[in-house]
C-alpha cells in the first residue's frame, strides 16, 4: 500500500510539474513577447508616441493598427513605447523594495529582540494600508515623475518581503544545521549569508514575480489618477485616463488596447510566479 501511495505521489508530482512548466512557459512567452515588441518599437512603428499624426480619433486601420487618440497620437506607437515606461517603473520599484525588505526581514527574524519588535510594528502598520492608497499618498507628496513613481510603488511592497523573509528566518535559524554552524563558531554574517538566505531565495523569486504583477496594476492606477509619469510620456494608465471619457461616444480603442496590455503583462508575470512556485515546491499540492 505504501508503495502504491509513493507511486501515486510521484505521478501527481510529475503532472504538477508539467502543469507548472506550462504556466511558467506561457507567462514567459507573454512577458518576453511584450519586451521584444517594446525594444523593436522604433522599427515596428513610423510614428512618434508624443507627436501628433494629424489624424485625430481615427479607428484602427492599416495606417494606424490601433487607431489614434484625441490628440492625434498613434495608439500603436504609444502602446509599444508605453511598455518601456511600465516595465521600467515596475521592475525598478520591485527590485528596490526587495533590496530593502529582504535585508530588514533577515535582520529582524535572525536577531529578534527590540529591533524585531520595532521593525514589525512599522511594517505591519504599512501593510495595513491598501497598496494603491499608500502609493497614492506617497506619490501625491513627492509629485508626478518617473523616479517618484518608482519610490512610491517600492515603499508599498517592502512589508511583503519583510514579513515573508522574517517568518522564514525565524524558523530556519532554529534548525539543527544552523545551530551546528553557530556551535562551531561561525559568525552571524556567515550563518545568514550561507545557511539562512540561500533557503529563502526560491520564495523570494516567487514573491518577486507576483509583486511585479501587482505592481503593474498599482502603476496603472497611479497613472490613471495622474500621479505617475507626466504627459505626454507614453504610459498605459495615462492613455486609459485620456480615453475613458470618449468610450461612450464609440471610441472604444482608446481604452481597449491599453487595458488589454495591462491585463496581458500582469497575467504574464502572475503565471511566471505560479509556475515558479510549483516548480520550486513540487510537493505543495501533493501534501494538500
Amino acid at each position: 500500500m505504501n508503495l502504491v501511495n509513493v507511486v501515486m505521489d510521484k505521478l501527481r508530482m510529475r503532472g504538477l510539474l508539467e502543469n507548472a512548466n506550462a504556466l511558467f512557459k506561457a507567462g514567459l512567452i507573454i512577458v518576453v513577447g511584450i519586451i521584444v515588441l517594446s525594444i523593436l518599437a522604433p522599427i515596428l512603428t513610423p510614428y512618434s508616441p508624443i507627436v501628433g499624426t494629424g489624424d485625430s480619433l481615427e479607428p484602427p486601420s492599416l495606417k494606424h493598427p490601433m487607431g489614434t487618440n484625441n490628440l492625434g497620437y498613434d495608439m500603436f506607437s504609444r502602446i509599444l513605447y508605453g511598455a518601456r515606461t511600465v516595465l521600467t517603473v515596475v521592475i525598478a520599484a520591485t527590485l528596490l523594495s526587495m533590496s530593502i525588505g529582504v535585508p530588514l526581514g533577515l535582520i529582524s527574524g535572525y536577531y529578534g529582540g527590540k529591533v524585531d519588535r520595532a521593525l514589525s510594528i512599522v511594517m505591519d502598520s504599512m501593510y495595513a494600508f491598501p497598496s494603491l492608497i499608500l502609493a497614492l499618498a506617497i506619490a501625491a507628496v513627492l509629485g508626478a515623475s518617473l523616479i517618484n513613481a518608482i519610490i512610491a510603488i517600492a515603499v508599498v511592497y517592502v512589508p511583503t518581503y519583510f514579513r515573508m523573509v522574517r517568518g522564514q528566518a525565524l524558523s530556519i535559524k532554529s534548525l539543527l544545521y544552523v545551530e551546528a554552524a553557530r556551535a562551531l563558531g561561525a559568525s552571524d554574517f556567515r550563518i545568514i549569508s550561507k545557511y539562512v538566505f540561500p533557503n529563502l531565495l526560491p520564495t523570494v523569486l516567487v514573491v518577486f514575480s507576483m509583486n511585479i504583477a501587482d505592481a503593474i496594476l498599482t502603476e496603472a492606477g497611479l497613472s490613471f489618477l495622474g500621479f505617475s509619469v507626466p504627459p505626454p510620456t507614453p504610459d498605459w494608465g495615462a492613455d486609459l485616463r485620456a480615453g475613458h471619457s470618449y468610450v461612450l461616444a464609440g471610441y472604444w480603442w482608446l481604452v481597449a488596447f491599453p487595458g488589454l496590455m495591462i491585463m496581458l503583462l500582469a497575467t504574464g508575470f502572475a503565471l511566471i510566479g505560479e509556475g515558479l512556485s510549483d516548480i520550486l515546491n513540487p510537493r505543495r499540492e501533493v501534501v494538500r
